[in-house]
């Protein structure tokens, strides 16, 4: 007698089968097993468990925004940034792709503050978001400045906003070649290069631009102009020769804009935000899903001491002085 338990070996409702292996164990051997915590008694089980667990916490913490959730997912509006100079665009062009695949965003809000940039930059940014407006409202809202490719990345949007002041227009297209012929001639410089096509080196800064390199670019410009007027006319909806009337790269405010129907309302960012969720149904009291943030604490340090912000002028690196550049660009 032990614990006042029969040693008599016993196997929990296996009655007399005295065959059965577990009927060698005794009851007080059962007893301990039973007071084992659960981790020990089952580690593989509790183990694995553990690690699904964690993974749900770490997918319901890890969400964009505190309103995703892992069992359905409540309806958003998303924010789409263009801002500095319209560059380097892989980042937007991931955001977008990324709310493509989004079924409960119901609506974006894209936010410009930029004076252009690339002609085939701004151009893949406005094609983005004009898919995006196939199947969502997009409400445009213009910041400070807005011009040339920012515009056009704005002409995706059925809805434009912008204040008075802002300063957008500037439709056209401009080149730059550098001309470094005289600094080199200073130095005692040269440079020469063997093509095997006559406008193989056509724009070269070592030397000025010959009547018929001329002739060509100003084709290769005119080219792009059209391209942008024809954006223009689809996305406010008017004649091209009225949207060609206004490709003359001057700017607007914002004021004027509306004027000359390059812009719907006057507002900001709120405005567009109150249309958007009107437009959508989304409530303006559920906020934006914006883009996760990166860890940018090197530039976020510059900007906060020295006012330069890195991250908006991170395009113009792609600058290469040597070689002529097309621009939409105020």
């Amino acid at each position: 007698m032990k614990d006042g338990m029969n040693e008599k070996t016993i196997a929990p409702g296996a009655g007399d089968c005295g065959t059965c292996p577990l009927a060698k164990i005794s009851a007080a051997v059962w007893k301990d097993i039973l007071r084992r915590p659960f981790r020990k008694r089952h580690p593989w089980v509790f183990w694995i468990g553990c690690l699904a667990l964690l993974g749900v916490c770490l997918s319901y913490f890890s969400m964009d925004e505190p309103g995703e959730r892992i069992f359905g997912k409540s309806e958003r509006i998303a924010l789409v940034t263009v801002r500095g100079l319209i560059m380097d665009v892989s980042d937007d062009l991931a955001w977008i792709r990324e709310i493509e695949h989004k079924p409960w965003v119901k609506g974006v809000l894209l936010r410009v503050d930029s004076p252009g940039g690339g002609a085939a930059a701004s151009q893949e940014v406005y094609d983005a978001l004009a898919g995006l407006a196939l199947k969502m409202p997009v409400a445009a809202s213009m910041g400070s400045v807005a011009a040339s490719g920012g515009l056009m990345v704005s002409m995706a949007a059925e809805r434009i906003f912008a204040n008075a002041s802002t300063v957008t227009g500037s439709v056209g297209v401009r080149m730059d070649i550098p001309q470094l012929q005289g600094l080199f001639d200073k130095i005692g410089v040269g440079q020469e290069t063997l093509v095997t096509a006559p406008y193989k080196n056509a724009g070269s800064y070592t030397r000025p631009l010959a009547p018929e390199e001329r002739a060509y670019f100003e084709g290769v410009l005119a080219d792009m102009h059209a391209q942008f007027i024809d954006i223009v006319a689809k996305g406010r909806g008017m004649p091209r020769e009225r949207a060609q009337a206004l490709a003359n790269g001057k700017i607007f405010t914002g004021r004027e804009a509306k004027d000359l129907g390059l812009v719907d309302e006057l507002g900001g960012q709120e405005e567009a935000h109150h249309w958007l969720a009107e437009k959508s149904g989304v409530p303006y009291e559920r906020g934006l899903l914006t883009r996760p943030k990166e860890n940018h604490w090197i530039a976020e340090g510059l900007k906060s001491l020295l006012g330069i912000d890195i991250v908006a002028l991170n395009g113009a690196a792609l600058y290469d002085p040597r070689s002529p550049v097309f621009l939409y660009r105020f």
